[in-house]
C-alpha cells in the first residue's frame, strides 16, 4: 500500500468513523435521556459482562489473523473456519462464565442491577466473539471498504432500532439490551456472506502449528487488550461498587464522548497494522509511524482542545441538565485523549513488527497503578477521582511506550510527537484533493440536470 492509497483509504475510513461517531452520540443521547442517569448507569454495567468475557476470551486471535494473513502464511480460508470454531466453543464456555457470575457473584461485583437484565446480555457473545474475529479477516485482506461498511451497517441498525424501541414506545432497559444483540445479529449475518464471497468456503481444519503460531503471536496483545480494557473500565465497576448506579451513568456520558473522539487515530490503526505487518522496507517502516503520529496528536490536540471549552454545552444539548456533574469528569477525560491516541499508534507500529511482548510490562504496571489510584480516589473525589485516575495512568502509559519504541525504531522524540512544517504540505495536498472532489461532484449534478432538461 502506497503512502497515496494510505491517504486516500484513511479519508474514506475517517469519513465512515464520522457517521460512527454520529450515530454512536445519538445512541447515546436517547439511551441516556430516555433512561436518565440511573437506567443509563445500569445499561452501561449490564452491557460490561459480556464485553469483559469476550475481552478475556479473545486471546489475540483476532490480531493474529491481520498479521498471518497480511503476511501470507496462512490461507484465508483456513482462518475463516478456524474463527468461526473457536467461536462456538469459547462463546458456549462464556455463557456458562457468564451464567455462574450471574448467579452466585451479581450481588457483589454487579449490586443494584437485577440479574434477568445479565441475564439476556449474556445472549450477544457467541455472536459477537464471531463478528470480532471474522470483521479481522477483511482487514488483513486490506478490504478496508468493505471492514469499515461492515461497522457501518452495525451501528445504523442499532440506531434505527433503539430510536423506534426507546425514542418511540419508551420500552425500557430489556429492550436497549435486546437491540444491541438484534443489530450485532444482523450484522454477523451480512458479514459472513461477505468473508465467503472473498475467501470462498471455510476449511474447517486445527492445524496444530497454526493454532500454535496463533496464540503466541497473540497472546502479548491479548494481555494488553485485557488489561487497557480493565483500566478504562475499572472505574465504572468501582464506581457502581463504591457509589451507585447513577453515579455510573453520570461518569460513562464522559467516557462515551472521549472514546468517539479517538476516531482519527482508530482509523489510522486499523490501516497501520496491515501496512506495518505486509512491508519489507526497513526505511519506509522507521519513517510511516512517526509521520502518522505526530499528525493524529496534533490533530486530536486541537480537537481535545476546542471540546474542553464548549464541554458545558455539549453536555447540556446532548444529555440534559439531569448530567450536569458529567461536565467536570468529561473535561478531565479530554486530557488524556491525546496521549491515549500516541500509545494505541505506537503500540499498533510494534504489532505490525510482531514484537507486542515489549509492552506487556507497561500495560502491567497501568493497571496496577489504575487500580491503586481509583480506590485511593473515587471515594475522596467521587466520579472526578475515576476520571483523573485514568487520565494520570493514560500519560504514563504514553510516556513509557514512547520510550521502548524510540529504543526499537532509532527514531528522535521530536519526529514522533512534534508537527513539522513539511506536514502542511500533507495538509495542502489532501485539502487540494478534497476541493477536486467537491469540484467534480458539482460539475457531474450539473451535466446530469442539463441532461434531465433537454429530455
Amino acid at each position: 500500500m502506497s503512502l497515496r492509497e494510505f491517504v486516500k483509504n484513511t479519508i474514506f475510513t475517517v469519513n465512515v468513523r464520522i457517521a460512527i461517531l454520529i450515530s454512536g452520540i445519538i445512541n447515546s443521547v436517547i439511551i441516556a435521556r430516555i433512561l436518565g442517569p440511573e437506567g443509563n448507569g445500569i445499561y452501561s454495567l449490564v452491557v460490561l459482562l459480556p464485553t469483559i468475557l469476550l475481552i478475556f476470551s479473545d486471546f489475540g486471535i483476532s490480531s493474529a489473523s491481520v498479521y498471518y494473513i497480511s503476511k501470507k502464511k496462512y490461507f484465508p480460508s483456513e482462518v475463516f473456519g478456524m474463527n468461526i470454531i473457536y467461536s462456538i466453543l469459547v462463546g458456549t464456555i462464556l455463557i456458562l462464565v457468564g451464567l455462574i457470575i450471574t448467579y452466585f457473584f451479581n450481588n457483589k461485583l454487579f449490586p443494584g442491577i437485577e440479574r434477568k437484565y445479565l441475564l439476556i446480555a449474556l445472549l450477544v457473545i457467541p455472536i459477537q466473539i464471531f463478528f470480532l474475529l471474522a470483521i479481522n479477516i477483511l482487514l488483513g485482506l486490506q478490504k478496508i471498504k468493505e471492514y469499515n461498511l461492515i461497522i457501518l451497517i452495525n451501528n445504523y441498525i442499532f440506531l434505527v432500532l433503539i430510536a423506534i424501541f426507546l425514542l418511540k414506545f419508551h420500552f425500557g432497559i430489556t429492550a436497549a439490551i435486546v437491540t444491541n444483540i438484534t443489530s450485532i445479529l444482523i450484522a454477523s449475518i451480512i458479514l459472513y456472506f461477505f468473508i465467503k464471497y472473498h475467501v470462498g468456503k471455510a476449511t474447517f481444519t486445527l492445524n496444530k502449528k497454526r493454532v500454535k503460531d496463533f496464540f503466541s503471536y497473540g497472546i502479548n496483545i491479548y494481555i494488553k487488550t485485557v488489561l487497557t480494557f480493565l483500566q478504562s473500565k475499572l472505574g465504572i465497576i468501582l464506581l457502581n461498587i463504591f457509589l451507585n448506579p447513577t453515579a455510573v451513568g453520570l461518569y460513562s456520558v464522559g467516557i462515551t464522548i472521549t472514546e468517539k473522539i479517538q476516531i482519527i487515530s482508530q482509523s489510522v490503526n486499523i490501516l497501520i497494522f496491515p501496512k506495518i505487518s505486509s512491508e519489507n522496507n526497513k526505511k519506509i517502516v522507521k519513517e510511516f509511524t512517526p509521520l502518522v503520529c505526530r499528525n493524529i496528536l496534533f490533530i486530536t490536540f486541537l480537537i481535545v482542545l476546542t471540546l474542553f471549552f464548549v464541554s458545558k454545552q455539549i453536555i447540556i444539548f446532548l444529555y440534559s441538565k439531569q448530567f450536569l456533574k458529567s461536565i467536570v469528569p468529561f473535561q478531565i477525560l479530554l486530557i488524556g485523549i491525546v496521549s491515549a491516541s500516541g500509545n494505541e499508534i505506537i503500540f499498533t507500529d510494534l504489532m505490525g513488527r510482531g514484537k507486542p511482548f515489549l509492552i506487556t510490562p507497561v500495560c502491567i504496571f497501568s493497571i496496577i497503578l489504575n487500580l491503586m489510584l481509583n480506590i485511593l480516589l473515587i471515594p475522596r473525589l467521587g466520579i472526578i477521582g475515576a476520571a483523573w485516575s485514568l487520565v494520570i495512568t493514560y500519560t504514563l502509559n504514553f510516556l513509557i511506550t514512547l520510550i521502548i519504541y524510540i529504543r526499537i525504531s532509532g527514531n528522535k522524540i521530536n519526529d514522533i510527537i512534534l508537527i513539522k512544517k513539511s506536514d502542511f504540505l500533507y495538509y495542502k495536498k489532501l485539502l487540494s484533493f478534497v476541493i477536486g472532489k467537491i469540484q467534480n461532484f458539482k460539475v457531474k449534478i450539473v451535466m446530469k440536470n442539463s441532461s434531465f432538461r433537454s429530455l
